[in-house]
């Protein structure tokens, strides 16, 4: 996978970008974080700057990748930062056992889902035909992931880079969402989680607490889904807090 790589210091840290998204949109908090950690961003497979070349896009497969660079790179006890479905990759891959983060922060990534998340995402799954199915994500992002105010210049690129990423990509998460298990996931993360919400949470926090009772959460309560690109500030300040370097 391409990747950016910048800072220095004793804690590694691997940032995981969302659905269609790119890991750059992380430079913002990375450059806020301050020294003592190294970041790490990678393009996913059909994300950013790294191409599909026969990847086939999964929950499980994308975990595999973010554990194999960690492993490539012999990174120690790194912490995994993940916004939207990459929070869900993230807590997928320290589930498995074959990394061991010290840390794992979810930016707003749905495990367990809301009900909104899980109505949006049928919804999307109904219209991967239609001739016009980027078309009505487009909208449908614009008006579910970000507050009035972010309507701007970056939301408009954010939402054109989704709908831009390869047919493959955008059919696997509405086509795998009900798959995923969180009752299992969680359950099998021995390192400290914590949860950030945006304005709107698109995860579960009563379900998921009931399944992980050390789980932490907190709110950004006037910012949309996109924490790390119009919140990242306070995600640096959540992030230094919950695991200092």
């Amino acid at each position: 996978m391409r990747f950016e790589r910048s800072g220095s210091g004793p804690v590694p840290v691997v940032c995981v970008h969302g659905w269609g998204c790119e890991g750059s949109q992380f430079r913002a908090m990375s450059a806020l974080l301050g020294p003592g950690y190294e970041i790490y961003r990678p393009d996913l497979p059909g994300h950013g700057r790294t191409p599909l070349d026969g990847f086939r896009p999964g929950f499980e497969s994308y975990a595999d990748e973010i554990v194999g660079f960690v492993r490539a790179r012999e990174l120690d006890r790194p912490v995994l930062i993940g916004h939207s479905m990459g929070g869900v990759l993230s807590l997928i891959a320290a589930s498995t056992g074959r990394i061991h983060p010290r840390a794992v922060v979810n930016l707003d990534g749905s495990l367990p889902m809301s009900a909104a998340t899980l109505e949006g995402q049928r919804t999307i799954r109904g219209w991967l035909d239609l001739p016009d199915f980027r078309a009505r994500l487009a909208g449908l992002l614009t008006e579910s992931f970000f507050e009035p105010a972010e309507r701007d210049d970056r939301c408009r690129a954010i939402v054109n880079g989704i709908c831009a990423a390869p047919d493959a990509v955008l059919r696997f998460l509405p086509e795998q969402i009900d798959r995923l298990r969180p009752e299992v996931t969680l359950a099998k993360i021995a390192a400290p989680t914590l949860y950030v919400g945006s304005a709107r949470p698109r995860f579960d926090a009563p379900r998921a607490e009931a399944i992980a009772p050390g789980l932490r959460f907190e709110q950004i309560p006037d910012v949309g889904h996109f924490l790390p690109v119009y919140a990242p500030d306070r995600v640096a300040v959540r992030v230094r807090a919950f695991v200092p370097a």
